[in-house]
């Protein structure tokens, strides 16, 4: 008996100095140093507790099982820990804050992410992790298996079970727990990464599981909505002719000119800043920096603030699980088409998805673009101006649409420059960029030149219609210039001081409404949630009950944005207001939808697809190239990513546009089956044409 109890002794040991070096080394990734994570363990031993009582049960419980097999669960229990640790800090730098447990819905951008590692930081991940395993493999091996059990180890191990069960229950779900009271543990939801500076990686992880859960307002019902609703004015329909609406939210669309320690050469957007002086515009305030694009794009085509929202939530990828009124829905129902335009793959952030609930006719994504211009690893403005284009000259009905950028996406280069470079900065304060710095600066730099000539163009084209037509444009988040802020660093624009001011500096982007009827010039400076009921009553297209609310409360001058809340009170919002925007929202996102007396207004539009058709063959024929037989297919409705089968076999073609596709001839075959499919990155068919029979 005494030898189980000394073994037993001796295995928890094991494990409990096996999760201090746990700790210490998800400590040590995250902050960058073992320096810092030495600091941390030695003066917030409070913290390293909790940490400690998190993550021994847990690894504890493994000891139900013989040694090998010990050791082999160890390792795996211990790869999340060690990811969590690398994420949060890649995202640290590039973001200013770790990962929360709403990002762990986010795997298409996670995989977005990866184009800011270089090749030498994924080869030496690449290798590590062969060199865990491969020691893992030899320990393995080496180690003597237990040949008896133990009973006692066991039943300890059932007991840390329930222990870790217990604790997680309580800690994960529970604010203010003895343990969080006694070890000094606190949690500052608008500012995550102090949480984790002071509670820990895995701590501070734990205490933001309750991200994924939303309370219900107190008071919220159906008379509690009736009356916010009886107390708003209803937004009215104009009777005169319905104008085109084109809303354009530019990937990390940004004025650098506002870093004003910083000289360029000439303006990157002279256009830009000439129609914000003839016509209204302004700062926009977003939630987010540098990424979680769609978090302001769900702001501005809904009016729901995604501040009320837990820290880090996505709602595209979260909450629109179901049919909501939004900008789409109803501009539709005012008889309008309502089309999406994106210059990436349908899957991202499940737009494909998010589209139909929110009520689009058609999600016009990059497989469905006939002849998307590559810029890097993204596309050039001209592909949406283009597609702008090719909408608005199609039908008589007025148009809705909503495009989304990606030329400015990054990361920015910090060697080399495009091939219409054209933009220099330096600093006026006396000191010098880094050449890196001055790299990614320039870089984005002339990708704003570029991005305000398709701008120009566009506008000039619309107005050109001669029918009347809006456009609103913005920026979704500000960029991300160089790891850790570099680029705002450098040129003073950023200091860390969190407070309301850099903020705001740093949530806001430019804001441009020109239209050729209104002959408004207005100065707007709004929140994202703001831009719905601002456009309704633009173009005179009657709201819905929460835009109505927003409209009302900015006419009154209560409201321009809705900020985060923990500078609420800076931004001198009356509390009254904010509780109903809170009630509004969560009846039209979680609730019962009170605020809509018939559901049907809001189903999806029964024609919804992607792109406008799918692809048809009219004709297939055999021309010579030279000396080479080529099969020449013309039809319709043929996009880049329209791949052309013969007899069910793939074969890659040689050139094409929206009516025509050549291809080698298929050898050695007089009679054949063609069949043209639209992919996505994935392999997944989104639509195909006719079966076309080819005889020679």
């Amino acid at each position: 008996m005494w030898k189980k109890i000394k073994d037993s002794i001796l295995s928890f040991a094991i494990t409990a100095l096996y999760v201090y070096l746990l700790i210490l080394v998800v400590e040590w990734i995250y902050r960058g140093s073992f320096h810092e994570s030495y600091i941390w363990l030695k003066g917030k031993t409070k913290p390293f507790a909790y940490n400690f009582i998190i993550l021994f049960p847990l690894f504890s419980v493994l000891r139900l099982f013989r040694r090998k097999l010990y050791i082999l669960l160890t390792f795996i229990m211990t790869v999340p820990f060690i990811v969590l640790a690398i994420a949060s800090r890649i995202k640290l730098e590039i973001r200013g804050e770790p990962v929360l447990p709403p990002d762990l819905l986010l795997s298409s951008e996670a995989a977005n992410m990866m184009d800011f590692f270089t090749g030498s930081i994924v080869t030496w991940m690449i290798v590590g992790a062969v060199i865990l395993i491969g020691l893992l493999v030899f320990t393995i091996i080496k180690v003597p298996n237990q040949k008896q059990r133990n009973g006692l180890q066991i039943t300890l191990a059932v007991l840390f079970l329930f222990a870790f069960l217990g604790v997680y229950h309580v800690e994960a779900k529970q604010e203010g727990t003895y343990l969080k009271r006694n070890l000094k543990i606190s949690k500052f939801v608008w500012n995550q990464k102090e949480t984790t500076a002071i509670d820990g990686v895995v701590g501070a992880f734990l205490q933001n599981m309750d991200l994924l859960t939303i309370e219900k307002p107190k008071n919220y019902s159906q008379q509690t909505i009736e009356e916010i609703i009886a107390q708003t004015k209803e937004s009215k329909s104009s009777e005169s002719e319905q104008p085109n609406v084109v809303v354009i939210m530019s990937e990390a669309f940004w004025d650098p000119t506002l870093l004003t320690n910083v000289e360029f050469n000439k303006d990157p957007i002279p256009f830009f800043h000439k129609m914000q002086k003839e016509q209204s515009g302004g700062m926009l305030a977003v939630p987010v920096f540098g990424g979680s694009t769609a978090n302001t794009e769900f702001e501005a085509l809904t009016g729901v603030s995604t501040q009320f929202l837990p820290a880090g939530s996505v709602p595209y990828l979260n909450y629109v699980t179901k049919p909501i009124p939004a900008l789409p829905n109803i501009f539709r129902q005012s008889g309008y088409e309502t089309t999406a335009i994106h210059s990436f793959h349908h899957w991202f952030y499940q737009r494909s998805y998010v589209y139909k609930n929110l009520g689009f006719d058609r999600f016009v994504s990059l497989e469905y673009m006939t002849s998307p211009i590559r810029d890097g690893n993204f596309y050039h403005d001209k592909t949406m101006t283009d597609e702008i284009m090719r909408k608005i000259n199609r039908g008589n009905k007025p148009n809705f649409i909503f495009a989304v950028t990606t030329q400015n996406h990054g990361p920015y280069s910090s060697t080399g420059k495009k091939k219409y470079a054209s933009i220099e900065a330096e600093l006026t304060n006396g000191n010098k960029f880094s050449p890196d710095t001055k790299n990614i600066l320039e870089v984005y730099s002339d990708n704003l030149a570029e991005i305000d000539k398709q701008l120009e163009r566009l506008i000039t084209e619309l107005n050109n219609t001669k029918r009347k037509t809006i456009v609103v444009f913005f920026g979704d988040h500000l960029p991300i210039l160089g790891s850790d802020y570099k680029v705002y660093r450098e040129a003073g624009y950023y200091n860390e001081a969190d407070d309301f001011d850099e903020y705001k500096r740093m949530h806001t982007t430019p804001l441009l409404v020109w239209d050729n009827f209104s002959g408004k010039k207005e100065e707007l400076n709004i929140g994202a949630s703001l831009v719905a009921p601002i456009l309704l009553d633009r173009v005179g297209v009657k709201g819905n009950y929460l835009t109505n609310y927003l409209f009302d409360q900015y006419q009154e001058g209560s409201l321009n944005r809705i900020t985060r809340p923990d500078f609420l009170a800076e931004d001198h919002v009356n509390d009254t207001v904010l509780s109903d925007i809170k009630q509004l929202q969560y009846d039209l996102l979680f609730g019962k939808m009170y605020g809509i007396a018939d559901k049907q207004v809001i189903q999806p539009s029964k024609s919804y697809r992607l792109g406008y058709k799918d692809p048809k063959i009219t004709t297939a024929s055999m021309e010579m190239d030279g000396d080479k037989k080529m099969l020449l297919l013309k039809g319709e409705y043929f996009t880049e990513q329209s791949y052309v089968y013969v007899n069910d076999k793939y074969i890659a073609r040689v050139s094409g546009d929206e009516t025509e596709i050549r291809l080698p001839f298929p050898d050695k075959k007089d009679n054949f089956t063609i069949v043209v499919k639209v992919m996505d990155s994935n392999n997944k068919i989104l639509s195909q044409s006719n079966t076309f029979s080819y005889e020679n």
